[in-house]
């Protein structure tokens, strides 16, 4: 594992694949948000030697990008007090209709809003930076390749589902207001170079080119299946 310090306030953290085979952990363990995923990330952040303001800073904001033999793992301090303001409070309607558990949730959102957007924003930015200088570079082979689908229906989701013949790594289902938004990770590896090609095209008979990025769908939007997504969808009629 490699760390290098981007700025005062983001880390770059490359981890090879031997190093997430060694500590169980695999390429689609990032696309499902799980306790696994970030006891991972704490248990690395443990072992290298960080820079002392990043040392008991709080909250942190994490942000995975796969390469072909790596990931990149954006680490961004945010700047959420730790301490609870009254006036985050003063903020929030309705207190004594909510139960327990709205509370937490319009609390935490409060919050987040006030401080944590800016740490997103800063990640963000360093990672369009990094993908900038990637791009300048000859990638070699994709292994993995993942995409963002629109649906208008859940009737068009449950089509594709039916209609999918092919291996899919990983898949989640998302809705955002009326729509639907479906990711798909694909596994290239021993695959001829037009499968990529050929594969897109299929999947485009039955949906549209997203207009989302996974980060927003898990920011913004409803997560109503993870993993195995199109494995259930599929029994949907049977």
């Amino acid at each position: 594992m490699e760390m290098k310090q981007i700025s005062e306030t983001t880390l770059k953290i490359t981890i090879s694949m031997d190093d997430l085979e060694e500590r169980g952990m695999e390429l689609k363990d990032f696309l499902i948000p799980q306790e696994k995923t970030e006891e991972f990330f704490y248990a690395v952040m443990d072992e290298l030697d960080l820079p002392e303001n990043f040392k008991d800073s709080g909250m942190l904001s994490f942000r995975v990008t796969p390469r072909k033999d790596r990931i990149d793992v954006f680490v961004t301090k945010s700047e959420i007090s730790k301490d609870l303001n009254l006036e985050d409070l003063a903020d929030m309607e309705d207190i004594a209709q909510m139960s327990p558990e709205d509370f937490f949730k319009t609390l935490e959102q409060n919050m987040r809003d006030k401080g944590d957007a800016e740490a997103l924003d800063r990640l963000a930015e360093a990672e369009k930076a990094e993908e900038t200088a990637a791009s300048s570079e000859e990638e070699p082979a994709q292994e993995f390749v993942h995409f963002v689908l629109d649906f208008d229906s859940i009737e068009d989701v449950v089509r594709f589902a039916q209609a999918v013949n092919f291996d899919v790594e990983a898949s989640e289902l998302f809705k955002v207001g009326d729509n639907y938004y479906m990711t798909v990770l694909l596994n290239l590896i021993d695959k001829p170079s037009y499968y990529l090609n050929l594969m897109h095209a299929r999947i485009l008979e039955y949906a549209s080119p997203g207009t989302k990025t996974r980060a927003y769908l898990l920011e913004h939007g409803v997560q109503l299946l993870s993993a195995d997504t199109l494995a259930h969808l599929k029994m949907i009629g049977q």
